[in-house]
């Protein structure tokens, strides 16, 4: 049978070829030119560095990694943490200080891939995505603040008067073909604890055996001073991952989006425990 050591290796061997390519930072500014300046330009940078400080510390120690298990060098404790995860598919503690998760390696690594892609098309186009998925960004609540200086900045207002407006699409994402006038679309968000009724936009109660169901794609209007949410409205808790309480470096909590309770009432869905997730756990 394969040993241990093997298995790693091939393991390593295969999160290394489905590493995403580093963005290029600089090619990034001269596209951006004074849109670097600007709030949304500020977070793409912030985001690319990010993720490509990360991309080289994995690639950096699977190739130490492989030394290691050679016997080329001598396996720090560091590598031992990251060999022991690598063989239980866990994601390896230096790697996930970029961003919490609670998904296996695999899992992990097709979902880096992604997250990745999504800035390398901004950045090597210079055009913003239609629609923004939010579990991507590693500091979430950074864009969200970034969106609403961009709302003040056009409409010349103070950002503090703005507090957001929440319209859940009714239509599917190929029909939107166009950012918002103010604002932007968010996806990639997944209710716990309720369903949807796509048709009169309200929670409803969720079906038997389902624990998360995707959330159609909702636009985060900026809107000022909104008025607090009225009745047969649930402020909804959106966090980053599913362990809702998070870690002391980092809040798992991200926003309350505005939700109509539908046929309950919204103290119902505040017993329940209904939150919106970024992430899931697999």
């Amino acid at each position: 049978g394969e040993s241990t050591e093997d298995k790693v290796l091939a393991l390593s061997q295969d999160v290394k070829e489905h590493l995403p390519d580093l963005i290029d930072y600089e090619n990034t500014l001269s596209i951006l030119a004074e849109e670097r300046h600007t709030p949304m330009g500020v977070v793409l940078l912030q985001e690319i560095l990010r993720y490509n400080h990360l991309v080289t510390q994995i690639s950096n120690s699977l190739v130490d990694l492989e030394k290691g298990i050679k016997g080329l060098v001598v396996m720090s404790e560091d590598l031992e943490e990251i060999f022991r995860c690598i063989n239980e598919a866990r994601v390896p503690k230096m790697w996930s200080k970029t961003y919490p998760s609670l998904k296996p390696l695999g899992a992990w690594t097709r979902d880096l891939v992604m997250r990745v892609d999504q800035f390398f098309k901004w950045a090597h186009t210079g055009a913003k995505p239609l629609i923004f998925c939010l579990s991507y960004f590693t500091f979430p609540t950074g864009f969200l603040t970034a969106v609403l200086q961009t709302s003040a900045r056009a409409n010349s207002i103070s950002v503090d008067t703005l507090s957001w407006e929440f319209i859940v699409q009714i239509l599917d994402d190929v029909n939107i073909t166009g950012q918002p006038k103010d604002g932007v679309y968010i996806k990639g968000m997944y209710l716990e604890g309720a369903g949807w009724d796509k048709k009169n936009c309200c929670l409803v109660e969720a079906n038997a055996m389902q624990l998360v169901c995707e959330m159609p794609t909702i636009h985060f209007k900026p809107a000022e001073l909104k008025k607090k949410p009225g009745r047969g409205i649930y402020s909804c808790p959106c966090y980053y991952y599913p362990d809702r309480a998070g870690t002391a470096d980092r809040a798992s909590y991200v926003v309350s989006v505005d939700l109509k309770s539908g046929a309950a009432t919204p103290d119902h869905w505040i017993k329940r425990g209904t939150a919106l997730l970024l992430s899931l756990d697999m």
